[in-house]
This record gives structure tokens, C-alpha cells and sequence, in this order.
């Protein structure tokens, strides 16, 4: 029997979200191959590698509210406590990685792949420890949008510098 406090509408909210979520984000990364393949071009790969890791990171969203699901019906509240920051852990960094990947895209030809792995990864185990240390997907959050935003500004200013160079 479920506890009382499980709520079936938000767990249904939650898995049809989810299911969005990571639907469209492996469509992307599916039906990019095509333009891929045909193009070469690496900035698509890369890419495709964001809306990779952004599915993956709202899969191991979901898995979370599961397991507290489980939890809560087995009545194993003690390590309930302890199971959602070691869970910040792979979220933060799979959707830290998506949004580094989404940068590397529009300037992978600025930036070695090699630099940008170790960088990407170095940064991104950063975040998620300090997401875990100081147990607060808020800080998670602005975290990210610090880097988001970094990534808009660079594509800007890149698309920007492209239309001062062209011929018309």
C-alpha cells in the first residue's frame, strides 16, 4: 500500500513530461544523423551530442522521482535523506555536459576536441559536486544558466562577427 503523501497526479505529470522531454530530445539526436552524414559537418555532431546528454540527464531525473517512489512505498524513509543529493550528482553532470556540447558546437573550430573534453568534464564534475555539497538544485540551476547564458553570448557574438565579413 502507498503511503498517503504520494500524489498519482504529480507522478503522472512527471512521467508524461519526461516522456516529452526525452522524446524530443532523442529525435533530435536521431534525425540530425541524416544531416550529419550528409554534411560532414562537425558543429551537427556536436550538437546532436547536447540533445544527447539533455535526454540522458532527464532520464536520470526520472529515475530519481522513481526510486523515491519505491522508497516511500517500502517505507525506507532514513535513506531518502541521502538519495537525492548523491542523485544531483549524474543530473547535474549530464545536463552540464549537454549545455557545454551546445556551446562547442557553434565554436568547435576555435577549440581543440581534446581541450574541450578535459575543460567540459573538469567543470562539469565542479558543478555537481557543489550541487551535491551544498544539496540545492537551485544552485544547480543558476549554475547552468550562467553557462547557458555564456553560450547565447558566444553564439551571438559569433553570428554577429560572421555578418561583418560577408559580401553584402
Amino acid at each position: 500500500m502507498l503511503p498517503h503523501f504520494f500524489d498519482p497526479i504529480r507522478f503522472a505529470s512527471e512521467s508524461v513530461y519526461t516522456t516529452i522531454i526525452v522524446f524530443f530530445c532523442f529525435l533530435i539526436y536521431f534525425k540530425t544523423k541524416k544531416f550529419y552524414n550528409l554534411s560532414k559537418y562537425q558543429g551537427i555532431q556536436y550538437f546532436r551530442n547536447a540533445f544527447l546528454f539533455f535526454g540522458l540527464a532527464y532520464l536520470a531525473r526520472f529515475v530519481i522521482h522513481l526510486l523515491q517512489l519505491i522508497g516511500m512505498a517500502s517505507n525506507l524513509m532514513g535513506p531518502r535523506r541521502f538519495m537525492f543529493p548523491a542523485f544531483m550528482i549524474p543530473v547535474g553532470y549530464l545536463s552540464t555536459i549537454a549545455i557545454f556540447y551546445l556551446t562547442y558546437s557553434t565554436i568547435w573550430k576555435k577549440i581543440g576536441y581534446n581541450h574541450f573534453l578535459i575543460l567540459s568534464n573538469l567543470v562539469a564534475i565542479i558543478v555537481s559536486v557543489i550541487a551535491f555539497i551544498t544539496r540545492s538544485p537551485f544552485i544547480l540551476s543558476i549554475l547552468q544558466l550562467l553557462l547557458l547564458l555564456a553560450t547565447f553570448i558566444i553564439g551571438f557574438m559569433k553570428h554577429k562577427k560572421g555578418k561583418k565579413t560577408s559580401l553584402y
